[in-house]
């Protein structure tokens, strides 16, 4: 096992693959280097489904899934997280993030994320596709859930002022958008 890719000729067979697997677990690898072993024995078709694979595994069909997921996300967006911890919400997040802006905008936009960046940060340029600001506002979409961060350099002065702030947004978008 070099680093977190797998060959397929390291995982020959099924009780290979359960060492891998044993040590893998043993050592809290990371969600996408599991995600990329169970790839690997998939691809080299060492179970007939996912589902006997995870039982013989002992873990669930939806923790393959989720982890197979991870190590679907384009390797320019995992490379920018590769010193970060990732979560299932984090995956879940990128996965949308592909979908509405494309691979190829995404790909375009982790590339200009510099190493050692923080994590709300790598998340705020791919979702804006600019470049973190030292100072003014940043907004940002809030790991795994349906909410946008706004981060202020003097939250003091801008708390009183939040209704305005709202009214604001309010009227940049147009009513029709929220009918859903």
């Amino acid at each position: 096992m070099q680093g977190n890719n797998f060959s397929l000729a390291e995982i020959p067979n099924r009780q290979t693959a359960l060492a891998f697997h044993k040590r893998l677990r043993e050592t809290n690898a990371p969600l996408v280097t599991m995600g990329r072993f169970y790839m690997s024995v998939v691809q080299k078709g060492l179970w007939a489904n996912q589902k006997a694979m995870a039982s013989d595994l002992g873990v669930s069909t939806a923790q393959v899934s989720r982890m197979l997921s991870a190590a679907r996300l384009p390797e320019e967006v995992l490379a920018v997280f590769a010193d970060k911890p990732l979560g299932f919400r984090d995956v879940a997040t990128l996965h949308t993030l592909v979908q509405q802006l494309g691979k190829t905008e995404i790909a375009r936009r982790a590339k200009d994320i510099s190493f050692g960046c923080s994590v709300d940060d790598i998340f705020s340029v791919l979702t804006t596709g600019k470049k973190a600001s030292i100072k003014g506002v940043r907004v940002s979409i809030v790991r795994g859930q349906k909410h946008l961060r706004l981060d202020v350099p003097n939250f003091e002065q801008i708390a009183p002022r939040i209704k305005e702030l709202e009214l604001i947004l309010n009227a940049f978008f147009p009513s029709d958008l929220f009918d859903k």
